[in-house]
C-alpha cells in the first residue's frame, strides 16, 4: 500500500504565504487555484488553503477545528544561511540559533500567519 503524507496550512493570504514558502525553499508552485495551492519541497507536499473559505466549506462538509499545537519541522545542513534567509524574508525569529546539549543546533521562526517553524541542523560530528 502506497501512502503519502502532506501538511495543510490554513493561511489568511494565499499569495503572501505562497511567495514566502516558494522563496524560502526555492521551489515552484505545483498546483494553484483561487482557493488553494500546493508546493512540493523535498518530497513533501505543502497545501495552502485560504482561511476565509473554510466557513463556506463547513456548510457543505464540516471541518473540525484543530488546536494550534502544530509546527513545521525543517532540517538544514547550514542553519546560519537558513537563518539569514528567514530574516531576509521578514520571518519573525522566536529563538535565535542555539546549540542543544546533544550538539544539534536549532532555531524557531514564525511564518506570515504565525505558524512556527523549528529548524534544526544536526550535529555534524556525529556523522
Amino acid at each position: 500500500m502506497k501512502t503519502t503524507v502532506h501538511a495543510v496550512l490554513r493561511v489568511s493570504t494565499l499569495e503572501r504565504s505562497l511567495d514566502f514558502y516558494a522563496r524560502l525553499f526555492d521551489i515552484r508552485i505545483r498546483v494553484r487555484t483561487d482557493e488553494w495551492a500546493e508546493l512540493e519541497a523535498g518530497g513533501t507536499k505543502l497545501l495552502f488553503v485560504k482561511k476565509e473559505n473554510e466557513e463556506v466549506r463547513n456548510k457543505v462538509i464540516p471541518i473540525p477545528s484543530f488546536p494550534p499545537s502544530c509546527y513545521l519541522g525543517v532540517e538544514t545542513d547550514d542553519l546560519d544561511s537558513f537563518h539569514s534567509r528567514m530574516v531576509s524574508l521578514g520571518a519573525r525569529c522566536i529563538q535565535a540559533p542555539f546549540k542543544q546539549k546533544n550538539g544539534d543546533r536549532t532555531a524557531i521562526y514564525t511564518d506570515p500567519d504565525g505558524l512556527a517553524l523549528q529548524v534544526t541542523e544536526f550535529d555534524k560530528s556525529e556523522v
